[in-house]
Parts: structure tokens; sequence; C-alpha cells
């Protein structure tokens, strides 16, 4: 069995859109109606804690609402704005503009007509924004309008494309002035059920899978069971038999998950033997819809001429999009604008006053064109301008175009090597590209900034300071410049680099912050310039980390120690600055003077004598005491604190003499040993 799938399956956009922002509430909210029409979907929404409601009258004052993919008349947003009910406006975009545009032209004094179903939900939306003065017509049977002078006819999103001609034939307009039309049919309505038709005819069955209360949904099901026989499932295929079909075809609405199209494709595939799953592309359907069009055409009376015109214009208006840039020329200059031809169209475009030049003296431009078109200067009367609306015929903008490409002048000089900017909007291959006027400037990877980038993401949305190294690297004919930011920070840095090493000499004595802290000493900034000062030449005292000098963040006066420029490298010193503890100690502890110290370690010809921190005097056994001592160790002991005298104190070999016994009393002198006295 061979199964046959569209390409389109699965929620359209504005399904998953909704679906999305509902979700994305995080808590209790209430949905006005069903958000979509899909019992799966609409139990999960449950389980998040989305309560439905028939009416904005349910809702508590100041909880959340979510307005469902169909949309709502204005009134429920002003009932919601009056009782602080935050709105969560889920309405799909096309439903959206269909709204907007219903209220624009009922402003207009137009009288709106939608075609469609009246009880739909979308409709009723639609016509709350006309305040409710909407002719809704379903296509079928007679429509007159001949009271009425000025028209707008739209049609329901899902609403059955085979009968969109045949429903604006059922539209009498003869006393109608001002017809417009609009074929508001979703895309994605059009696509399904072009595909439903031309995949049904190949087929044996069709199963549309999907939701039965969904318009859409029962649309497919009603264009494919006028040709084979078919069957709608909301996912659930265990009883039905499709061993003797060859081919079958799977079709799904708007709001089906696409969790319940595979678990049907699973099912059919199991229950049949070799299996042939084939995606169906849609390349034909513009072309069947074009002939078909073509052959209902040669048999329109008057007024299905008329309207099949309106519904031609209509279409040429739509193969522009906003924004797209045209070239027109000028036929007319009136009072209000400019009028202009476009060669690949057959009606005139517009271009109002506001919308011929950027600092607003549309006098002046005008002037040059009446000029041009009096001189038949073919050149001058050629005009680049950007469409920006086609709901009324096309209107154009000469000053977009030219704010768009304003920048160009600036090529010659960026040629040159003056420094530009640009907004990084895109990530390519390696690269990040951007716009200048009507160039495209590419930015590699490794010329982004002085060192590897690691994600260029990060630098989408940035405006980066480029210059380009040569002539070359701008292609006028591709409008391309190729530029690079790290060629202007290397050449800033080096500038700098300059300018430290220009002014700066050893032995001077300079500020400096600290950066960071390494095993073997500590970097420095000084003047923007990395240096570095080695632990030795922080402290006097053998220190384990800088830290026992230094603060992280904190300026302090150092001294330049050497400079190596072919290196880069700056040898600072900061104990050099400060006194060193021999110096300190002679001021200290002078011959004579009287102090206390503690015993820090004996040995068998005396005590060293701790006097400040890394300064020890001697305390010679001889001079521990009057009496003769054989062992130091039964006077003294390690921690004990004693007062004694300086005897000596020689900087140069650092070495200090102290005497305890000179504070001692004087006792009589006691004879030797025998052996001492020998010896």
């Amino acid at each position: 069995m061979k199964i046959l799938i569209p390409k389109e399956i699965g929620f359209c956009n504005g399904v998953s859109s909704a679906i999305k922002k509902a979700m994305s509430v995080g808590g209790k909210a209430y949905c006005l109606g069903r958000l979509v029409h899909n019992a799966a979907v609409s139990h999960n929404l449950e389980q998040q804690g989305i309560v439905t409601v028939r009416s904005v009258d349910e809702v508590p004052d100041g909880e959340i609402l979510i307005i469902r993919a169909h949309g709502a008349p204005k009134s429920v947003y002003e009932e919601a704005a009056r009782r602080k009910i935050k709105i969560v406006d889920a309405t799909c975009p096309s439903v959206r503009a269909i709204q907007q545009k219903a209220k624009r032209y009922h402003d207009d004094g137009y009288q709106i007509v939608l075609i469609g179903d009246a009880s739909h939900p979308e409709i009723i939306g639609i016509n709350g924004w006309c305040d409710n003065s909407a002719i809704v017509f379903d296509g079928k049977g007679k429509l007159d309008l001949h009271s009425t002078e000025k028209v707008l006819v739209m049609f329901q999103t899902t609403f059955d494309t085979r009968y969109f001609e045949k429903s604006l034939q059922n539209i009498s307009t003869d006393r109608v002035k001002t017809l417009e039309i609009f074929n508001t049919i979703c895309y994605t309505t059009s696509q399904r059920q072009y595909y439903a038709q031309i995949l049904s005819t190949q087929c044996d069955a069709a199963i549309v899978v999907g939701d039965s209360n969904s318009s859409n949904t029962r649309r497919l099901y009603e264009i494919a069971s006028n040709n084979c026989s078919t069957i709608l499932t909301e996912g659930n295929l265990t009883d039905i038999d499709l061993s003797k079909c060859k081919n079958v075809c799977i079709i799904s609405g708007a709001s089906t998950p696409t969790e319940l199209i595979k678990g049907v494709l699973e099912t059919m595939s199991e229950n049949a033997k070799d299996t042939v799953v084939e995606t169906v592309v849609s390349e034909d359907a513009a072309e069947v819809t074009s002939e078909e069009v073509t052959a209902e055409e040669k048999v329109m009376g008057k007024d299905e001429a008329m309207l099949a015109k309106a519904v031609s214009e209509l279409k040429e208006g739509h193969r522009y999009r906003l924004g797209q840039k045209v070239r027109c020329r000028v036929v007319l200059v009136s009072d209000d604008g400019v009028y202009v031809s476009i060669p690949s169209s057959k009606k005139e475009a517009f271009i109002p006053n506001d919308e011929l030049a950027m600092d607003g003296n549309f006098q002046a431009v005008k002037d040059e064109l009446k000029v041009a078109l009096e001189t038949d200067n073919s050149e001058q009367c050629t005009l680049d301008c950007a469409v920006i609306s086609v709901d009324k015929g096309i209107t154009l903008s000469k000053k977009v175009i030219d704010e768009r490409y304003k920048d160009d002048a600036l090529v010659e000089d960026i040629k040159q090597g003056k420094e530009f900017q640009a907004t990084m909007t895109r990530v390519g291959k390696e690269c990040l590209t951007g716009k200048l006027g009507s160039y495209t400037v590419i930015v590699h990877a490794s010329q982004i900034k002085i060192g590897y980038v690691k994600n260029l993401n990060d630098y989408l949305g940035k405006t980066l300071r480029l210059v380009v190294s040569s002539p070359d690297k701008v292609d006028d004919h591709k409008r391309v410049i190729f530029a690079s930011q790290k060629v202007i920070l290397l050449a800033e840095r080096k500038a700098k680099e300059d300018e430290f090493w220009n002014n700066i000499d050893v032995g001077e004595i300079v500020d400096g912050k600290v950066l960071r802290f390494a095993p073997f000493g500590a970097f420095v900034d000084v003047r923007g310039f990395d240096c570095l000062a080695h632990s030795t030449d922080l402290s006097w005292d053998r220190i384990a980390s800088p830290a026992e000098v230094l603060e992280l963040g904190k300026t302090y006066e150092f001294v330049v120690l050497a400079l190596d420029r072919e290196k880069n490298r700056v040898s600072l010193g900061y104990k050099q600055l400060q006194p060193q503890p021999w110096d300190v100690a002679e001021s200290k502890f002078p011959v004579g003077a009287h102090v206390v110290g503690k015993v820090a370690r004996i040995m068998p010809f005396g005590a060293f004598v701790e006097l400040d921190k890394h300064i020890d005097g001697l305390l010679h056994v001889s001079n521990v005491s009057w009496e003769w001592l054989d062992d130091i160790n039964t006077a003294l002991k390690v921690g004990d604190e004693i007062e004694v005298e300086v005897l000596e104190f020689d900087k140069e070999n650092k070495r200090i003499t102290l005497s305890r016994k000179a504070l001692l009393p004087k006792a009589e002198a006691q004879p030797a040993p025998a052996e001492k006295e020998e010896e």
C-alpha cells in the first residue's frame, strides 16, 4: 500500500503561535472559547491550569484572559481593560489583519461584507471590529449591494477555495461606485484544500485527521469525500480496514498535532504489508489554480467580469511586499505627490509628498521632477522607491530608499582606509555580516578582535568599528565590503604601546594597580600596560604569596627596575621603596640600648634572641650570666622573654651582639674548674 502525505502537515503558523503564547502563561488563566479546535490540545491546556470560558463575564477581575486563535470582538478588549483583566492575545496574525482592515475601512465609510459562516467565532470576532455592521454572506444565493456606494469584501480564512469565484459572482454590484476585494483565505487553508482535492482523486481512500468541530477539518473531509472513500478521525484507526486499498492519502487540519498524524501513520504501516510512504510537494498548485480561473473567466457575465478584474488587480498588488525596492518612472507631478508607473505592473503607483525627501523639502524634489518631465530626461524621471502600502493601490516612498542607501556615499572614503561603523545582523560561516547602504559588510571571525572569538552570536546586533586593508576589499559589482575591526584594535594598541615605551625610564617611580596574582609575582597595570612585580621584589622578607604584601585592585607606588621593549616586558619593584629592616634596626637598637627579646633558638655557643621581625641578636654564652655555665640550657629555654643590652651593632654584616649579664648585679668571681683552666 502506498501512503501519500502532503508536505504541509501539523499545526499551521497561527495555531502554533497561539499554543506557544498560551503555554507561556505558566499558571492559571482563562481562555475565551477553545484555543484551537482540537480535543487533545484543549486537554493539555487544561492540565496547565487554563480554564475555558464562554464569555468575558466569567473571568474574575484582574485575572489573565487568553484570546484564542479565532480572535474576539473589540468589545472583549474594552471590557477586559475596564476590569483590569490582562490580555494574552493569541489571535492568528491572518485573522488579526482582517480585523484591522475591517475597522479601518469601516471608519472610512465602507460597507463590510464578510463571506463565511455567520456562526463561526472568527466571523463574529471580525464583525465586532466594525461595530457589528458587516453583512455576512455564505456565498450561496444572491446578495444585492445596489444601495451601497463603497464596499469592502473579505473572506473567512477557512472558506472553501472551490467556491471563491462563485461567491463573488453571486454578489450584485451594479450601483457600487468603489469596490475593494481582498482574498483573505489563509494560504495554509488553500494549500491543504488543494491537496485534499488532488490527492483524493488519486487514492482509494482518504484519512482526514483532525477535530470534527474544526471548520477547516470538516472542509477537507467534504472535499475529499467527493472523490473517494473518506474517514474523519481524531487518531483512532483500530476499527478501520484498509487492506484492500492500494493508495491512501493522509490529510490533516491546521489545528491537528503532528503526534496524532504520526500515530495514524504508524497504525496504517503496522496493519498493511509493503507500505510505502511518499511525501507530495506543491509545485503544481499555482499552475492548476491559474488554469481553473482562466476557464471560469470565459463564462462570466458583466458583474462577474468586474469582480474578476478587481480580484486580478488585488493579486497584482500582492506581488509586492512591504519594504520591497522597485524602479519606477514619473508620469505626473501633482499637488499632493507624484504618480509613477512600474514597468512590471499595469497600474500606477503613488508617492505622497512626505515620502519624497529625507530632509522634508519635497517641493525641491518635485521641481526637479517637473523639469525632467518637460525635458524628457528619462534618467532623472526614473526613481528607486520602496513599497510602504498595498492596501489601497501601491504606495511608494523615495525617502526610505534614500535613507537606506545614503551610506553608499561613504564607500569612496572607505576604499582609502577611512574608519566606518556597521551593525552585525547575521551570522554566516565563520563570519558576521551587516549592511552599509546597498553594500553587504562581511567581517571574518579572525578580524573581529585581537584573539579568538568563541561564539559569533555574541556579536549579533552589535556595532563594530571597521576599516578595509586595501581598496580591492570593496567589490562594487557585487556590492560587498570585506572589513576588519582587528586592524583598528591592533593599530590602537601599537600607538598605546609606543606612547608607553617613549615615556618611561628605569628608576622611575610609577603608580600601578594590582590586576592579578601568579605564583611568581603580581601583574600590575601601569598606564594601561601589564607589568610584572616579581615576588623577590615585593618584600625584603621571604614571602609565600604576593597577597601577603599587596591587595587586588589597589594602587601602589612601584619603581621601574628593567625595560625590555623587544619582549614587551617591564619589571617593577615594590620593596625597593620600602625601608630595609636593618636600616630601621640601627635606629631602634643602638649600642647601649636595653631591649626585651624572645629566645628564638639555642646553640652550644649561645642563644639567638628575636628583637624584631626577622632581626635577631646573638647572646653569647659568656654574656648570659656572671656565673660560669657549662650548659646554656640550664639558664635559658626557647620562648623565654629576656631583657638584654646591645653591646655591638654591625650593620654591614647584619650582626648584633647582646649581653644579659650586663644588666645583672656583678657577683664575686668564681674560679673555673681545673680542666677548664687547663684548656
